[in-house]
C-alpha cells in the first residue's frame, strides 16, 4: 500500500503548482511587451498571485493540522532532512513571493488598484510610496529565482526517487 498525502494536500499542491506556472508564463510574456500591453497580462498575474498567497497560507495551515505520510524507510536520513528544509523554504517562498508582489503593486504611487478578477479591489492598505514599492519589487525579483530553482530540484528529486530509486513518490502526491 502506498502512503499518500491527503486529498486536501494533493488538491492544494497541484492548484498552487498550476497557478505558479501560469503566473510565470504571464510575467514572461509581459516582460518584452510595450507598457500599455503589459497591463492586460499583469492584471491577471496580480490576481493569480493573490490566489497563490491565499492557497499557500491555506496549504500551510493544512500541513500544520494534517500529518504528512511517512517517507519510505529506504530514504536516507540526510535526504529526509534535506527534503524537510526544502519544504520549509517552499512554504516561505510561496508566501513571500506573492506577498512582495502584492506589496509592490499596492504601494506604487502610479499603479492602478489591484483588481481581483474584476470582483473587488484587493489593494493592500499601505501608503503609496515609491520606496516601499521598490522594496516589494526587489524582494519579488530576488525571491522568484530561488523559488524556481527549488521547483526544479523538487521535480528532479521526485523523479529520481520514482525512477532511479524505484519508490512510489509520484503516486504519493498524484490525485
Amino acid at each position: 500500500m502506498i502512503s499518500k498525502y491527503s486529498k486536501g494536500a494533493i488538491a492544494l499542491h497541484w492548484l498552487i503548482a498550476i497557478l505558479v506556472i501560469a503566473n510565470f508564463v504571464l510575467a514572461s510574456m509581459a516582460e518584452d511587451l510595450p507598457r500599455e500591453a503589459q497591463g492586460a497580462l499583469m492584471s491577471p498575474h496580480k490576481a493569480i498571485g493573490i490566489s497563490i498567497l491565499f492557497f499557500s497560507v491555506l496549504r500551510l495551515v493544512w500541513r500544520l493540522t494534517n500529518k504528512p505520510p511517512m517517507l519510505p524507510e529506504a530514504i536516507p536520513a540526510w535526504q529526509s532532512t534535506l527534503g524537510r528544509i526544502v519544504h520549509l523554504l517552499f512554504y516561505f517562498l510561496i508566501i513571500a513571493v506573492p506577498f512582495s508582489g502584492w506589496l509592490m503593486a499596492s504601494a506604487h504611487p502610479q499603479a492602478p488598484p489591484v483588481d481581483f478578477f474584476g470582483l473587488f479591489d484587493a489593494t493592500l492598505p499601505v501608503d503609496k510610496s515609491k520606496a516601499l514599492a521598490d522594496v516589494g519589487h526587489e524582494a519579488h525579483e530576488i525571491l522568484t529565482k530561488p523559488l524556481f530553482i527549488l521547483i526544479l530540484l523538487h521535480i528532479i528529486a521526485a523523479l529520481k526517487h520514482q525512477f532511479a530509486d524505484k519508490l512510489p513518490f509520484v503516486q504519493r502526491m498524484w490525485p
